[in-house]
């Protein structure tokens, strides 16, 4: 009889999807070593089963307006110049090369924006990190930018207004190019705009339900039914599962899980845990107090602070009574459906694909 960790390992064994991941950042400001995904991260992501990471450009406020550019630049190439020094990991630009790097058993690492402060306004800027392999673009963090506004960490408050005229031309590029178009974050004028410019499914690569946490940040039960609606995928987020420490637990994060599911069924959900703890312990003292006042004091769960502890989610499920099916479909096989429905394939654009009539 399979005991629950052969169980574990098997339904791995295809490897976990996590969209959202703040490696850039870390790379970047860790550009004077070498070796660091090899020494830093390879070990927990192996030992977790992952997969495919979505590996996240942010521009961190001290680095705004003048150097967003540079730093998500440099960003990338950190990547590049990582993943030459590391054979484990290959930067993927389309589903196939996915497949193909997880045949290989290289983890897959897709590049993703989260806030367009590295484009100004520039829509040209768009080609340029589609050239560079970014695939997935979200349009603000918290902070409002050329695109539109993020949701506040705040149950209200968020500006009223929806996307601004670039915001729109940006989503209808993204759309045209052959970018996924990332929810997360927006603020709710701005995510309903999105969605009524956009035919693909949409997604929303890390959040959480406001019912359990409630601030414009994470998403309304309206907002999950819309991207239900649309055979969209929201990723639960591993941070915001509660306001209070101790309801922050694995189990509140399968409750997150649960509630999206009763909404819009077993297709809907996948994993963004934006894993950030590495991070964070690397500030001072007087920048975490700045997180908490300007956004929020983030709370880790226990078991599940980075991707070493994904097993810890898989056997929840199993506690939780989800079935083997439903288990994949959350860990990977949703993600990997949109990422095969909406990334180019073979390394063509949507418009390159348009044109021959593919």
């Amino acid at each position: 009889m399979e005991s629950t960790e052969e169980r574990i390992e098997r339904l791995h064994a295809g490897g976990i999807v996590d969209l959202h991941f703040d490696m850039l950042m870390d790379l970047h400001e860790k550009r004077g070593r070498t070796n660091v995904l090899a020494a830093d991260y390879l070990g927990e992501l192996r030992a977790g089963g992952i997969g495919v990471v979505g590996a996240a450009i942010y521009i961190e406020d001290r680095y705004l307006p003048e150097m967003a550019l540079r730093v998500g630049v440099d960003q990338i190439a950190r990547l590049y110049r990582e993943v030459d020094q590391t054979p484990d990991f290959t930067i993927c630009k389309t589903y196939d090369e996915i497949v193909r790097a997880r045949q290989a058993n290289k983890i897959a690492l897709l590049i993703t924006m989260e806030g367009a402060e590295p484009l100004a306004s520039d829509l040209d800027l768009l080609r340029v990190f589609y050239e560079l392999g970014v695939r997935v673009i979200g349009l603000t963090h918290a902070r409002r930018n050329a695109a539109g506004s993020g949701g506040i960490f705040a149950a209200s408050g968020s500006p009223r207004d929806g996307l601004t005229a670039f915001g729109r031309d940006l989503v209808r590029e993204c759309e045209s190019l052959g970018v996924i178009v990332d929810l997360a974050h927006i603020n709710p004028a701005g995510f309903g705009e999105i969605l009524s410019l956009t035919a693909k499914p949409p997604i929303v690569s890390h959040t959480n339900a406001r019912k359990f946490y409630d601030v414009e940040r994470n998403i309304s039960d309206e907002q999950i039914r819309l991207i239900g609606e649309h055979h969209g995928v929201v990723g639960i987020n591993s941070i915001l599962v509660s306001p209070k420490e101790e309801e922050s637990t694995l189990d509140r994060y399968v409750d997150h899980i649960e509630h999206v599911v009763d909404l819009i069924g077993i297709d809907g959900v996948g994993i963004g845990f934006d894993f950030f703890e590495f991070i964070y312990e690397q500030w001072p003292e007087a920048k975490k107090k700045e997180m908490a006042a300007t956004l929020a004091t983030p709370h880790f769960i226990p078991e599940l602070r980075n991707h070493s502890h994904a097993p810890n989610l898989t056997r929840k499920l199993i506690e939780r009574g989800f079935k083997d099916e439903e288990i994949e479909k959350i860990v990977r096989e949703n993600w990997m459906r949109i990422l095969r429905e909406l990334l180019p394939v073979r390394g063509s654009t949507t418009r390159q694909r348009d044109a021959v009539g593919n």
